[in-house]
């Protein structure tokens, strides 16, 4: 078993902000914030599960044009900008042979207007059911997804993950660096 510690997820300074972007109570603009987090939440949730439904256009639906990835915890790489169209088949080519199950949870939202940061927890199960032993590779992640308001909802425009530990077989995902 291998386990890789790289850093903790939300800080004090993290809940602060997400503390200090609520609005005062009982208005119309705190309804407008609790609906918005809402949606951020939803975007997430509903990229996480597109993934282990392998419905790829309801993956793209979640993203702007452009996307800046930063998966180099796991892969060994830089940040990178790139077509949406293009991260989504990254994923899919990544993932599509696998049973998947992406947990997404502690959702901690930070509105800035038409922009918002939504940091997370993931836990990633991989299963590969091709091979008979030594099938599985799993990942806990943090993730902070960036999201902007567009005429069609809230879209993620920025994707970092930050791996807190992987254990299995990293050779059955070729996304991993250990794959390569």
């Amino acid at each position: 078993m291998k386990r890789m510690v790289t850093r903790t997820f939300a800080t004090s300074d993290d809940f602060t902000r997400a503390l200090q972007s609520r609005p005062e109570k009982g208005g119309a603009m705190e309804l407008q914030a609790l609906a918005d987090r809402q949606a951020i939440v939803d975007t997430v949730v509903r990229w996480a599960s597109a993934l282990d439904a392998k419905d790829w256009a309801a993956a793209r639906s979640c993203f702007t044009d452009e996307v800046e990835t930063d998966y180099g915890d796991l892969r060994g790489t830089g940040a990178e900008r790139l077509s949406a169209d293009a991260f989504v088949e990254l994923r899919r080519r990544a993932l599509e042979r696998l049973t998947t199950h992406h947990a997404s949870t502690n959702h901690l939202v930070t509105l800035d207007g038409d922009r918002a940061t939504c940091a997370s927890a993931m836990l990633i199960h991989r299963l590969d059911p091709a091979r008979a032993a030594d099938n599985t590779f799993d990942t806990l992640a943090h993730y902070t997804h960036t999201l902007v308001r567009t005429p069609q909802g809230w879209r993620i425009s920025r994707v970092r993950q930050a791996v807190a530990w992987n254990r299995g077989n990293a050779a059955i995902h070729s996304g991993a660096a250990g794959a390569r």
